[in-house]
């Protein structure tokens, strides 16, 4: 799969749709991952000031930038979309946080080869990129330190649904499977989250009326596109009702083994 493939899976529409996102977006600064639940999840493992994060798929560097500035840590953030990558930047400056944070274009595939020793590596709501949980959680551990931690958000299958109900369910697997898959390098699951799907479908509901608004506008000065933006409404909206039946959302937190 291309970057540009891979990029417009993540951001759950097609490549030719790409060049409307950032105004489809617009309104959205956290994209599939609360902010909040980072900070809640990192701040009681007392990382030092200057402590190094690899962000993976950072979007807009919404996350690495509340990770600066709450907690003085060190982000690196690596995403596909220059768009993205270009607000991240121009955020970190406008908040004199620069030296704290950097934001570099690229293929977060590639980075997980390119990038050692790190002390947290996150791969946050960008979908199975990097493979099943055995899969990721391989190519996570190769940027951290013995002893570092990886952030995973991603899904699990719900309890008494089929894996081969649907295609939207390939290569996942349900809760207590995804966990043993994830342990399975020797690292131990030390966080979890699961949020309820009453707090997933309000996230959801919330932040898709707010894309909804901006395809309408987006429509009616491009005609020509308006199908495709309206399409991916209504794809955002399937995917909403997915995330609260077949699939479940969750935030886990892995401390890497020798």
């Amino acid at each position: 799969m291309s970057l540009e493939e891979q990029v417009a899976t993540a951001l759950e529409t097609t490549p030719e749709l790409l060049p409307f996102l950032p105004e489809l977006l617009a309104d959205l600064d956290e994209l599939g991952t609360e902010v909040r639940d980072i900070i809640e999840l990192l701040r009681p493992l007392g990382l030092p000031a200057g402590a190094r994060v690899l962000d993976l798929g950072c979007g807009k560097g919404t996350v690495a930038l509340a990770l600066a500035r709450e907690l003085g840590l060190r982000v690196l953030g690596v995403d596909g979309f220059a768009p993205f990558v270009e607000q991240a930047r121009r955020h970190a400056e406008e908040r004199g946080l620069s030296g704290l944070c950097e934001f570099r274009e690229g293929d977060l595939r590639e980075a997980v080869d390119e990038v050692e020793g790190v002390d947290v590596v996150m791969l946050l709501a960008v979908g199975r990129v990097l493979g099943d949980a055995a899969e990721t959680v391989g190519a996570l551990r190769r940027c951290v330190r013995p002893g570092g931690y990886m952030v995973i958000n991603d899904c699990y299958v719900a309890e008494g649904v089929a894996l081969e109900s649907s295609e939207d369910l390939e290569g996942y697997v349900h809760l207590e499977e995804t966990r043993r898959r994830m342990r399975s390098h020797g690292d131990r699951l030390v966080g979890e989250e699961l949020p309820s799907t009453e707090e997933t479908d309000a996230y959801n509901a919330s932040n898709t009326e707010l894309i909804r608004r901006r395809a309408e506008a987006l429509a009616l000065r491009h005609p020509e596109a308006a199908e495709r933006v309206r399409g991916f409404v209504a794809e955002q909206e399937r995917q909403s009702r997915l995330l609260t039946t077949d699939l479940l959302d969750a935030l886990w937190l892995l401390r890497r083994g020798p």
